[in-house]
């Protein structure tokens, strides 16, 4: 016997319930963090929200593998409500500015709130509407699975084999999808182009074309302003801008904690985005983070992923960046380390600000 189709939808659902439970559990405070960023309620903005909704998803999957018609019927009305709900959710983000960028459940795969989003929640809510006729058709998945035959097995596992490759080959990376090196000019600020030009009209994406610092805004600890181009007057800065609280943002700090006595030539800032800043855990310790008030410096300089870094050159120029994702991050410490490295602090004091400059925009 062929696999009936209905039994698949569930079978979807349960492992797209599975993996999602998996990874927020692995990750409360990025669940946490994901529904202050969506906006939803306050009295759901909390931990023991954020623990509760992997439990009640793996309950909600094991209630659907249920062999009792009764409880699976039940189900199939949660399933339903729960996935529209969340494609309701996703909808509504598509209206932020800007709208929630990182991997806040568990950072598997593309977690961007973009329109692609809202169409794979769609097709969610389609399966769990075949599950519902499935299930009030007094069917049951042991069932269905028993009465198959060994062709019906076949057919199922090869859908899960091509199902599998698929999400190898085409879900990529949320690194990747995130990857945007250099803002593009915007149409009241065209200097601020990074994307340097050959002078037969090509673009060329090897070479690091320097534009000036653009004009933006950020707060100091203490909740006074400052502009990019002041922060930069004294010293070059190095700033890591991040808008949650995910596991993303620990890694983030961890990194810039390490990197930040290695490089005294230079100021590394820690800035929230939109969000309050973080409260310090036991290996992060978030005091002197600096915020930028409702995203606006994170738009300004067309940010896409959490976190984001650039360098502010001494000059007024930027010396390095814009880099997102962890691993990008990483490979920028890196590179300003060893850009560094050659650059020795002279005996009277740390390396002039022309030369930090000087040395790490050779790197680009």
């Amino acid at each position: 016997m062929p696999i009936p189709a209905g039994v698949v939808a569930p079978l979807l659902l349960v492992a797209v319930l599975v993996l999602s439970a998996v990874a927020k559990w692995k990750e409360p405070g990025s669940t946490q963090s994901a529904i202050t960023l969506l906006r939803l309620p306050r009295f759901l903005q909390n931990r023991t929200i954020a623990r509760a909704l992997p439990i009640g998803e793996g309950v909600l999957a094991l209630a659907m593998l249920a062999p009792w018609s009764p409880l699976v019927k039940v189900a199939a009305i949660a399933a339903g409500a729960l996935f529209v709900t969340y494609a309701v959710i996703v909808a509504r983000a598509l209206t932020f500015d800007p709208r929630p960028s990182c991997g806040c459940f568990g950072r598997i795969g593309d977690q961007r709130i973009v329109p692609k989003t809202l169409v794979r929640n769609i097709l969610l809510v389609a399966a769990a509407a075949v599950f519902a006729w499935f299930a009030f058709a007094d069917q049951t998945v042991p069932a269905t699975l028993l009465s198959m035959g060994s062709t019906g097995w076949a057919w199922l596992a090869m859908g899960t084999l091509l199902a599998a490759i698929g999400v190898l080959v085409l879900g990529g990376s949320a690194t990747a999808a995130h990857s945007h090196p250099h803002p593009q000019p915007s149409p009241d600020d065209s200097a601020f182009s990074m994307t340097p030009v050959s002078p037969d009209g090509v673009e060329d994406d090897e070479e690091y074309i320097r534009g000036p610092i653009p004009q933006a805004l950020l707060l100091d600890p203490q909740g006074e302003p400052h502009t990019l181009t002041e922060m930069a007057r004294q010293r070059a800065q190095l700033l890591i801008f991040m808008n949650c609280y995910c596991g993303s943002t620990h890694q983030a700090f961890r990194s810039a904690q390490q990197w930040r006595d290695r490089l005294p030539q230079i100021d590394v800032r820690m800035v929230f985005s939109g969000v309050p800043v973080m409260q310090s855990t036991g290996d992060v310790d978030t005091v002197g983070s600096w915020t930028d008030h409702a995203s606006l410096t994170w738009q300004k300089l067309e940010l896409r992923q959490s976190p984001s870094a650039l360098l502010l050159g001494a000059d007024g120029l930027l010396a390095g960046g814009p880099v997102s994702g962890n691993e990008e991050l990483d490979a920028f410490l890196e590179e300003i380390g060893e850009a560094l490295a050659e650059a020795p602090m002279p005996e009277d004091g740390p390396a002039s600000d022309a030369q930090v400059t000087s040395e790490v925009v050779q790197t680009h």
